[in-house]
């Protein structure tokens, strides 16, 4: 039976996915402005956590009054999850999500992420493990496989669902495909035929019309979004009310868009300090201007100060100069999503991953 708090959070239809130096408390303010209910914390290490390593816990917190939150864990073995989950359920997130699905080399290398979807038996036997441990819902986040497509990802399915998961999510992409190919579908398809659980899809969603074509296609229960979600978080107030349209559409005013950035960027500064948050805004200004004329300018000029009042200000002097968007064909638009596309704008900044392994 799938608990009622699962039903609700599905019945949003979108979830904001954990990323990297990406998914903090700032972030996710953003998103739930802009009407995102469920969202996910940061990956947090299971062996971090056991290790009690201030990083870990770091990408665990979150505030109380944010609502329905996610918190992900990466660990390689049920004893490691088993011990993390005991003491992350003192937080007491609303689900505890297991990351099954991260292809980083070095993760894996430690049998962690992707690498549990080798073996369904080790894979079912971490999810069992977080299950047991928590005392809040448990999914677990896949992705698909580069062979035996339908064959691996219905054992897959198989192995979380008789594990006890309430849900499962699935990346419509093998551990090997780069970002900038096409994600699969089909494999979203495949595991909801195969589950009696939810099954949530996630890959190439950039659009609320994406989104709606995704759960359309694979019958989907709900869409996980990503890098839909950077520079765009207005793409869960597009799902919300049921708009099948383009990024494009409901942009928001130039005026609108410059009050979420400042106050983000000073949400930033609050959350991370004056040093440690020069990373994580200035990619997230990069995203919120990528398509807007004169964006290069502020770019270059936000990366070279680490004077937050003077990106403060350069901020302002751009968009109080009403700059136009780039039309969706123009070759300047078209580069620029070519490079997010393809991760660089996406891994400006990276936590190393040491923390994760184990």
């Amino acid at each position: 039976m799938i608990p009622d708090v699962v039903q609700q959070l599905l019945a949003g239809r979108a979830i904001l996915a954990p990323m990297l130096a990406t998914t903090d408390i700032p972030f996710r303010a953003v998103c739930r402005e802009f009407g995102v209910v469920h969202a996910s914390t940061e990956m947090v290490s299971a062996k971090g956590i056991v290790e009690g390593l201030k990083e870990s816990f770091r990408c665990a917190v979150f505030d109380p009054a944010e609502g329905a939150i996610s918190m992900q864990v990466v660990a390689a073995t049920a004893g490691m999850a088993t011990q993390a989950i005991h003491e992350l359920s003192r937080m007491h997130p609303t689900i505890i999500d297991i990351n099954c699905g991260c292809p980083n080399e070095r993760i894996c290398d430690a049998g962690a992420g992707a690498k549990l979807l080798e073996d369904p038996k080790s894979l079912e036997s971490v999810v069992r493990a977080a299950v047991r441990a928590s005392t809040v819902p448990v999914s677990a986040k896949v992705r698909m496989s580069a062979q035996h497509r339908e064959e691996s990802m219905r054992a897959i399915v198989r192995a979380v669902e008789d594990a006890g998961a309430s849900f499962i999510t699935v990346h419509a992409r093998s551990r090997s495909a780069a970002y900038d190919q096409p994600a699969h579908w089909d494999a979203i398809a495949i595991a909801k035929d195969e589950a009696s659980i939810p099954v949530v899809g996630n890959g190439d969603v950039f659009s609320s019309a994406d989104a709606f074509r995704m759960m359309d296609q694979t019958g989907c229960d709900a869409v996980m979004i990503a890098r839909g979600a950077l520079g765009t978080p207005w793409i869960f107030r597009d799902i919300a009310l049921g708009r099948r349209c383009g990024i494009d559409e409901h942009l928001p005013s130039v005026t609108d868009l410059a009050d979420v950035v400042r106050r983000h960027v000073a949400m930033l500064a609050r959350e991370f300090g004056p040093i440690l948050s020069l990373p994580r805004l200035r990619k997230h200004v990069a995203w919120y201007t990528r398509y807007f004329e004169g964006a290069d300018d502020l770019r270059h000029l936000v990366f070279r100060n680490d004077d937050i009042s003077c990106i403060q200000d350069a901020i302002a002097a751009f968009f109080a100069l009403s700059p136009l968007p780039l039309s969706a064909d123009a070759p300047a638009r078209l580069a620029m999503e070519k490079a997010f596309r393809h991760r660089v704008l996406y891994w400006l900044s990276t936590p190393a991953p040491e923390q994760y392994l184990g």
